[in-house]
């Protein structure tokens, strides 16, 4: 079986503004998509990194550009999100999602529904940061993605950007019991 291993960046409001459509109100609106597909024993098969244009929030919060190194020249000229985000969730066929912490997820359904995109068909989503607190940490607890590269002695690519998470997040899973975590994983 092959996964998804899928990180986002997006941009908040530079303002209080939050923008409204289809009775989501975008609190981010995703500018870069990062994946890599993997096979069971977590090798990297292919990878997938698209920016989109915003529509929304079309100034990069400065915040934002800090964090992310982001800039507008990068998405200025990008593609609308839904069709990036058909053109991904095709490459994804039915391989099941695997983020580091639920707001990717979150983010990825409200960016769909303020679209009008069915979210319907996405595929099954699992949690890395749960598996990796009940098999690591046992705090009950969430933990950045950079503190279980710390804890686990991994050397990390550069953090906030999409593909690297994604593959930091790879890095860590390899250092799981995946067959394990998914038997106890609760949706």
């Amino acid at each position: 079986m092959n996964y998804i291993v899928m990180d986002l960046e997006w941009n908040q409001s530079n303002t209080r503004y939050r923008a409204e459509r289809n009775g989501v109100r975008l609190e981010g609106e995703i500018v870069e998509i990062g994946a890599v597909r993997v096979d069971e024993n977590m090798e990297i098969l292919e990878r997938y990194c698209e920016f989109i244009k915003p529509e929304c929030y079309k100034k990069m919060n400065p915040k934002v550009t800090e964090l992310t190194d982001i800039t507008n020249e990068m998405v200025d000229h990008a593609r609308p999100f839904a069709e990036v985000m058909t053109e991904f969730l095709q490459w994804c066929g039915e391989d099941a999602f695997l983020t580091w912490s639920e707001n990717d997820i979150i983010m990825i359904e409200d960016n769909m529904l303020f679209h009008g995109m069915e979210i319907g068909t996405l595929p099954r989503c699992f949690d890395v940061q749960i598996l990796f607190d009940d098999q690591i940490t046992q705090e009950d607890r969430s933990f950045a993605l950079s503190y279980a590269m710390w804890k686990l002695d991994i050397k990390p690519e550069r953090s906030h950007d999409a593909l690297n998470d994604a593959v930091n997040t790879v890095e860590v899973l390899k250092r799981l019991d995946l067959s394990e975590g998914f038997e106890e994983y609760e949706i």
